[in-house]
């Protein structure tokens, strides 16, 4: 006989991810205040909304002004369409045998479908036709990314097809920069030059083109130039700008957990597998169940703080020796007055004490892992308890 085992309960799981929506369309808003009134702004809210939540974010980015919204897979897009949201979706990612399943349920719901190969375009005309509907195409155009998308001496080959097809319908043409995030950088000047030439082969065939879409955060923030008529910002609307910018955006996630266990250890106690790290002087060692199968790269160990909330005010502690996989341990310090049951945040907004200590955030836990914010939000996972703050 099978016993059933049930799924973890939540309210009894120390780690939660808080999610503020208001950030989210806060973010959209000030996004929006740098787009001339023909522009439009596309909320990218693919990989589940970057982690907080695909419908979370998507409600929260159209409240901001998104009236587009943008997601990898068809099946997020399908999701998207069924929730009954004021926006039109794009969906770009997809093979053979997902797209047979899916892809004519997305396009009767009305969502425009990219493509990136001649064999793409294909699998889109056989799912218009079991739908009984015409497809809204966007052409994906690799400028130098080496991923999705059409080269450019094919561009008229797809536009003929398309052309042809009663069942597909050119609605726009978009490319994907590799190097926005460095404004001093000439590649994006070089992709942006082969896809106007790309866009002007492609109206030879199809007509004007109503939608061309280059910008993604990055491109937003630094090139107007680039808006065209949509921009595809995407890790700038949960508060991570990946460009130096004086656009006010904050941080929609809250990274928390409690502090299991202190003790005190001497001078010369190693800590964590490998002995990473061995204490320097006598102090006390928080234990916090959280570790890398909740979210926290291995790579980033002893290398980040956290914030630990204690019943005489905020104080940082660094995360010593090795991050395992469901705990760390912190440096309170010798003197610390921290308890069991002490709230830690390990990134986010911690709130407080404004003249206080600020809690890490995910760019300073992605430098310290040598990867990105992106991953980082990304990576929290799907044992972490998502709180959806109203």
């Amino acid at each position: 006989m099978t016993i059933p085992i049930p799924a973890e309960d939540p309210r009894h799981v120390p780690n939660l991810a808080m999610i503020d929506p208001s950030a989210i369309t806060e973010n959209t808003r000030a996004m929006g205040t740098l787009l001339e009134e023909q522009t439009a702004l596309m909320a990218v809210v693919k990989a589940d909304g970057y982690g907080h939540g695909m419908l979370t974010a998507a409600r929260a980015a159209i409240e901001g002004g998104a009236t587009w919204l943008g997601v990898a897979h068809p099946a997020s897009a399908l999701a998207l369409a069924r929730a009954d949201l004021d926006a039109q979706i794009l969906t770009w990612l997809f093979e053979p045998h997902t797209a047979r399943i899916v892809l004519p349920e997305v396009l009767a719901s009305g969502v425009d479908v990219s493509v990136g190969s001649p064999e793409m375009l294909a699998l889109v005309s056989e799912a218009a036709r079991q739908a009984d509907r015409r497809a809204r195409v966007h052409l994906k155009i690799d400028t130098g990314m080496g991923r999705n998308g059409v080269l450019p001496w094919q561009i008229r080959e797809m536009g003929a097809t398309l052309r042809e097809d009663d069942f597909l319908q050119a609605t726009g043409a978009w490319t994907h920069l590799t190097s926005a995030d460095d404004p001093s950088d000439p590649a994006t000047d070089q992709q942006v030059e082969l896809f106007d030439s790309a866009c002007a082969a492609f109206a030879d065939e199809v007509g004007p083109i109503p939608l061309q879409h280059i910008a993604n955060s990055a491109a937003t923030l630094t090139r107007p130039d680039l808006h065209r008529d949509l921009v595809r910002p995407g890790i700038a609307l949960y508060g991570y700008p990946p460009v130096p910018t004086d656009v006010p955006l904050r941080p929609a996630m809250t990274l928390t957990s409690r502090i299991a266990l202190v003790k005190e250890v001497p001078e010369g106690h190693s800590i964590g597998y490998g002995r990473m790290r061995t204490t320097t002087r006598p102090t006390r060692l928080g234990l916090v169940p959280i570790g890398y199968a909740d979210g926290l790269h291995r790579a980033g160990s002893d290398r980040c703080d956290v914030l630990v909330r204690t019943a005489s005010g905020d104080r940082r502690a660094p995360q010593v020796g090795r991050i395992s996989m469901d705990q760390i341990v912190i440096d309170l310090g010798a003197d610390s007055e921290a308890r069991p049951g002490d709230e830690v945040f390990l990134f986010g907004d911690a709130g407080g004490d404004p003249g206080g200590p600020s809690a890490s955030t995910a760019d300073d836990w992605a430098a310290a892992a040598g990867t990105i914010p992106y991953e980082v939000l990304t990576s929290v996972s799907g044992r972490v308890t998502r709180k959806v703050l109203s």
